[in-house]
C-alpha cells in the first residue's frame, strides 16, 4: 500500500494529452477545450463608436449658450462626414465617431432651438447645458480588444463569455481537443438497474449512473458495456472489449481479494497494475495500470469511495488527458490536498494510518469567511453524504483540530469550482 500523494503522481505521470484535435464550429464549442491559442485578426471596436446617444463635437468649439448646426445624422452602421468647424453632428450609440470630434455630448445635456427638429434636419440648431471634456463617452477603436491579441488560450476551457468573445472577432470555428472516450462496466450479480425489481440481496447499481453522468460533466465521452457477470471469462472479455474501444477503462468493484473478485487477477492477466491499494479513507482499494496498453482505473464498488477516488484520481488525469490547463484540476497541491483555506465549525481527530477525506459543507458565514461544517454520518456507504456536500476535508493520519481551526478543502465539483465562495 502507497501513500496518496505517491498514487496520484503515478496517475499524472501517465496523463498524456491527446494528440486528436477537430474544428468546432462555434455554436458546437461551449464546454470544448481549446487545442491552439486564438488571436484576435481585428481591433474591437473595429473604430472610435459613441457610447451614448447625443452629440459628436469638437470639444474646443463649444461654448455654453451659443447654438450650433446640426450638420449630418449618424446611426450605427453609417460612414459619416468629417465633422466641420463650429458643426456638430447628432449621434447613436455604436454609431462611428466622425474624423474631427473629440467628444460626444449627452442628448440631456443639449437644448434644440424652439424653431428646429433635430431628429429629421440637418441644418437644426442645438444649445448645450454641459462642456465636453475631450474623449468623453467615446470608446476608442481596440479598446476592448488589440488586432494580435489573445482571445483564448490553449488549454482552455470555453464558456458562454468566451463564445461571445470569439464572435466578436469574427472566428466561426476553432480547433478544439477531440473528447477522450471512456469505456466503463460494474461488477456484482448482486446489481440491478433501477426500474427493475429486487430480489433479496440485491441493490440498484449507483456507480454505473454516477459515472456516466460525471464523464459527459467533464466533456468526455461515456462507453457504458454495463454490468459485467461474476466470473472469470466475463470479467475478461469485457476488459479486452473495453480496450478495444475506449482511450481509458473504469470498472467499478471487484478489486478485493474475495473468491468473487476477478477484475484484479484479469488486469494483471492482460496488462500490468502500478498499484492496487492506496492509504486513503474512503477508498483504499484503488487500482491503475492499463491493459493491452490502455490506462486502467480500478475503482472500489462501495458507492461512495468510487465517487471520491474518481474525484481524486481520475477526474485530474481525464481532464489533463483532454488538454485542461487549468492547475487547480490537475495540480496535486492545488487540487487534492486542498488549496482552500477554511474555518472548521467541528472537532476531529484523525486516530488511523490512513489519509481520510472527509465529506463536508462549505459556505461563506456572515463575516465573509469560509466555514465548513462535518457531515454528520461519515460511513462510505451513505452515498446522500456525496449528494449533500459540497467539499471534501482532507485529514492526515494523526492530525488533529477543534472548531475555529483551520483546514483545507477540496471542491467535489467537476472543474475544482468554488462558486460558494463567491
Amino acid at each position: 500500500m502507497i501513500t496518496f500523494e505517491q498514487g496520484f503522481e503515478q496517475v499524472m505521470a501517465h496523463a498524456a494529452i491527446t494528440s486528436r484535435h477537430e474544428l468546432v464550429a462555434l455554436d458546437d464549442a461551449l464546454g470544448r477545450i481549446v487545442a491552439s491559442t486564438q488571436y484576435s485578426m481585428i481591433d474591437v471596436p473595429g473604430y472610435d463608436n459613441s457610447a451614448m446617444d447625443g452629440y459628436a463635437v469638437r470639444s474646443n468649439d463649444i461654448v455654453l449658450g451659443a447654438s450650433y448646426c446640426v450638420s449630418q445624422r449618424i446611426a450605427a452602421g453609417e460612414a459619416p462626414q468629417a465633422l466641420a468647424d463650429n458643426a456638430i453632428a447628432r449621434i447613436f450609440t455604436g454609431a462611428m465617431v466622425p474624423a474631427g470630434a473629440d467628444a460626444i455630448i449627452l442628448q440631456e445635456d443639449a437644448v434644440v432651438n424652439d424653431n428646429s427638429d433635430s431628429e429629421s434636419k440637418h441644418d437644426s440648431s442645438v444649445r448645450f447645458t454641459e462642456l465636453p471634456r475631450s474623449g468623453q463617452h467615446i470608446r476608442l477603436a481596440g479598446q476592448d480588444i488589440k488586432k494580435g491579441a489573445v482571445v483564448v488560450e490553449q488549454g482552455q476551457r470555453l464558456t458562454s463569455g468566451d463564445i461571445g468573445l470569439l464572435a466578436s472577432v469574427g472566428i466561426a470555428e476553432l480547433s478544439c481537443y477531440s473528447p477522450v472516450k471512456v469505456a466503463f462496466f460494474s461488477t456484482g450479480d448482486e446489481l440491478k438497474n433501477p426500474g427493475d425489481t429486487l430480489s433479496v440481496g440485491q441493490i440498484y447499481n449507483s456507480n454505473r449512473y454516477f459515472l456516466a453522468a460525471r464523464i459527459k460533466e467533464l466533456g468526455a465521452i461515456p462507453i457504458d458495456l454495463g454490468c459485467c457477470p461474476d466470473s472469470e471469462a466475463a470479467t475478461r472479455e469485457y476488459l479486452i472489449r473495453a480496450s478495444e474501444q475506449a482511450d481509458c477503462i473504469v470498472t467499478t468493484g471487484g478489486m478485493s481479494v474475495g473468491e468473487e473478485d476477478y477484475v484484479r487477477q484479469q488486469v494483471e492477466s492482460l496488462g500490468s497494475i502500478l498499484f492496487w491499494k492506496l492509504a486513503i479513507k474512503p477508498g483504499k482499494p484503488v487500482a491503475f495500470g492499463d491493459i493491452q496498453g490502455t490506462p486502467f482505473f480500478g475503482l472500489p464498488g462501495n458507492p461512495v469511495s468510487s465517487f471520491v477516488t474518481f474525484h481524486l484520481l481520475m477526474r485530474p488525469w481525464l481532464l489533463k488527458a483532454m488538454g485542461y490547463s487549468d492547475s487547480r484540476a490537475v495540480d496535486v497541491s492545488q487540487s487534492c490536498l486542498g488549496a482552500v483555506a477554511a474555518k472548521a465549525t467541528f472537532d476531529w481527530h484523525n486516530r488511523g494510518k490512513r489519509l481520510d477525506f472527509l465529506r463536508g459543507q462549505a459556505s461563506v458565514n456572515s463575516a465573509g469567511e469560509v466555514t465548513v461544517n462535518l457531515y454528520q454520518n461519515q460511513s462510505s456507504g451513505v452515498l446522500s453524504s456525496i449528494a449533500q456536500c459540497n467539499v471534501l476535508i482532507p485529514v492526515q493520519p494523526g492530525q488533529q483540530w477543534q472548531a475555529g481551526d483551520t483546514c483545507q478543502i477540496i471542491a467535489l465539483s467537476a472543474f475544482g469550482d468554488l462558486s460558494f465562495i463567491s
